[in-house]
């Protein structure tokens, strides 16, 4: 196991049985530390008579005394059930659902000084059945730092041909666990696997950032050819273990569906972030992100209503793009045909093509700018993505001295900048997720800075997208911000 836990512990249980009253917010255990939570095990009332239960009671736990929730999610869809479905068989290495709603979860859950665990019941209130397994280190001074998070979404209907459905998005230390996901079809426009897969961005700011993209949904949780029919499966560390078509009254029944993936094997790490996207068409679409990181939690959207948690109740969650750290903002303008080096110098250089570009204004999430989110073809397909292409990103850099910085690119394909309209420079090709570092003179005020990035070849399914930062010789780390643009 790779958590640095003592030795030798003590084997202990909480074990209750619990009315809960609608609208009540309740303790159902706490443990004093050091320990770790290694088994949860509940029940929710009713499930043959009530399939909704699940999503009437909202589990939250606390770590060390934390105001903000290590985890906060639906019960069920803590454990996997998603949809407000009752139950289904789950058994994979985190999570064990069995008739009726028996949920169990596996994840190791250290703490120092104190875990917290609370229910909170919704209108129809609920009876809880809850047995919590966990280790005591008495005498013992816990010196794991990384603290078990999960945090749930939903969006209906999500956004088409864009951003990505959001998952997580976390501070480091840190290491990427895995989650859950539930799709409901609604755009039929195409298969809800075609919207893409699993996009995950790592560390776009630190030193050695890195992009991990995925090709269609369904090749995920570790499936082929699953975008439209699928037998259910569960196992170690990834299955879709529901899979329906539901008739909504149209030509050919939806399907309704939920996949899991756990990255044990092939662990995920990251040091400054990760953010965890999925991409996807406007289908009513919810996740349970699975992480551990060091330090307090960041909420990264907001916490949504009850009456937000039933199955079809439409959802349009636009917090996150609020609640995510400032990390500077550029102009951004796709796709656009390319004709080699030709292309990048004309964009590079002509002010009035750079005037009349329609450009659109996106944040920087830790360091990335990814024009998938931008410009995607509307097409049936995959993933469908450009290539043979060129995008532009403008932004500008402020300073209040002339001063020598550090500008580190990570990219796939071909990059070119161009800094205060002087002569561009072609940054190179690179057929993986890669950096390069140059040393630039900013002059006083503010530096315009212009980047070409194609989507032509690359390794990772069309990805397009570069991580950026600026930084000063003191250490002071510069933030790219576009409200200096003239445009």
């Amino acid at each position: 196991m790779w958590l640095d836990l003592p030795e030798v512990a003590v084997s202990d249980r909480v074990s209750r049985v619990r009315r809960i009253e609608a609208g009540d917010r309740v303790t159902v255990a706490e443990l004093d530390g050091p320990g770790c939570i290694r088994h949860l095990f509940l029940v929710l009332n009713r499930p043959h008579r009530d399939a909704l239960s699940s999503r009437r009671a909202i589990l939250r736990i606390y770590f060390d005394g934390a105001g903000e929730p290590h985890v906060e999610a639906p019960a069920g869809d803590f454990f996997g059930v998603m949809h407000g479905e009752g139950y289904y068989e789950i058994n994979c290495s985190y999570l064990s659902v069995k008739a009726w709603n028996g949920y169990n979860a596996y994840f190791p859950m250290p703490f120092a000084e104190s875990a917290r665990v609370e229910i909170e019941a919704g209108s129809e209130g609920t009876a809880s059945y809850l047995q919590v397994d966990w280790h005591r280190y008495p005498g013992e001074r816990l010196k794991e730092t990384l603290r078990f998070c999960a945090r749930w979404r939903r969006e209906n209907p999500a956004h088409a041909y864009g951003r990505d459905f959001l998952i997580l998005d976390a501070d480091g230390p840190g290491r990427l666990l895995g989650f859950v996901y539930g799709v409901r079809l609604i755009d039929d426009r195409d298969r809800w696997s075609h919207g893409g897969a699993d996009n995950v961005y790592i560390d776009g700011e630190g030193d050695h950032p890195s992009f991990i993209r995925g090709i269609g949904g369904e090749d995920c949780f570790g499936s082929g050819y699953g975008g439209n029919l699928h037998p259910v499966d569960s196992h170690l560390y990834t299955g879709m273990p529901f899979y329906s078509h539901d008739d909504q009254g149209l030509a050919r029944p939806a399907p309704r569906l939920t996949g899991y993936r756990f990255y044990e094997r092939d662990p995920i790490t990251f040091r400054e972030s990760a953010q965890l996207r999925f991409g996807c068409m406007a289908n009513d679409i919810c996740a349970t992100g699975y992480w551990y990181q060091e330090g307090e939690v960041r909420r990264f959207a907001k916490s949504p209503a009850f009456d937000e948690l039933m199955p079809e109740a439409e959802i349009a969650d636009e917090s996150w793009e609020a609640l995510a750290p400032d990390c500077g903002s550029w102009e951004v303008s796709a796709p656009f045909e390319s004709h080699g080096r030709s292309s990048m110098i004309k964009s590079l250089q002509d002010r009035d093509a750079l005037q009349s570009a329609e450009w659109t204004v996106a944040k920087a999430h830790h360091g990335f700018i990814d024009f998938n989110h931008i410009a995607r073809p509307r097409r049936r397909g995959s993933g469908a993505h450009f290539t043979g292409v060129f995008g532009l990103a403008r932004s500008f850099l402020q300073v209040e001295a002339a001063v020598t910085a550090s500008i580190r690119f990570t990219w796939d394909d071909e990059l070119a900048m161009a800094l205060n309209g002087e002569e561009p420079v072609n940054l190179g090709v690179h057929s993986a997720f890669r950096s390069r570092e140059i040393e630039v003179a900013l002059r006083a005020g503010r530096n315009e800075l212009v980047i070409y990035l194609t989507n032509d070849t690359g390794s990772n399914h069309g990805g397009w997208a570069f991580a950026f930062r600026c930084r000063l010789h003191d250490g002071t780390v510069v933030h790219p911000d576009c409200r200096f643009s003239e445009y």
